[in-house]
């Protein structure tokens, strides 16, 4: 029996992402499991750092492409690659000629919404994120829940919390407390 090839793959995702972290561990479980032989390529500290990607040796890429970084500097990219990330109503909204894994945006909602259903619960606030590129599957769940509101003839109350820094954090806090008890009480 012949020598199983190694391939050598970049996995660029940013490990301070609780979301890349589970994409790292499925593809470690995946690894695990097969015979497959992977020569794998991370930051040794686990950030995403994009600089030079473009000319790594290697023979594939896995990346996360809800960041708008990573899709651009991946573009033109001449080795193969799997993009992941959220899942897009619009089908102009998914990378070109690329194999792309999707998080199911509308199906995760309904889902906890039916969940919360079954538990009692009959009035829903949903909290969502400030618009941004790499925020756009944040807005595909924002969609989601207006969609499954307004098909119950019920109000979607949405609140797009803010940007935050140390500084920020108390004052970003306040008004999401502010929105919470501005709530309609019906």
């Amino acid at each position: 029996m012949g020598a199983t090839k190694t391939y050598r793959i970049a996995l660029l995702f940013n490990a301070n992402k609780t979301f890349d972290r589970d994409v790292l561990a499925g593809i470690a479980d995946y690894l695990g499991s097969t015979r497959v032989v992977w020569d794998v390529f991370l930051e040794e500290d686990f950030c995403l750092r994009l600089a030079g990607i473009g000319t790594w040796k290697g023979d594939g890429i896995i990346a996360d492409f809800d960041d708008p970084d990573v899709a651009a500097a991946l573009s033109d990219c001449q080795l193969p690659v799997v993009a992941v990330g959220g899942s897009y109503a619009a089908e102009d909204q998914y990378p070109p000629g690329v194999p792309y894994v999707a998080t199911d945006n509308f199906q995760l909602v309904k889902q906890a919404r039916e969940h919360l259903i079954d538990a009692g619960l009959q009035r829903f606030a949903m909290f969502s994120l400030p618009e941004a590129g790499e925020n756009r599957w944040a807005q595909e769940r924002e969609h989601a829940f207006r969609r499954l509101m307004w098909n119950d003839g019920s109000e979607a109350e949405v609140f797009r919390g803010c940007t935050t820094t140390a500084g920020s954090w108390d004052e970003g806090v306040q008004r999401q407390v502010d929105w919470l008890r501005g709530l309609p009480n019906r």
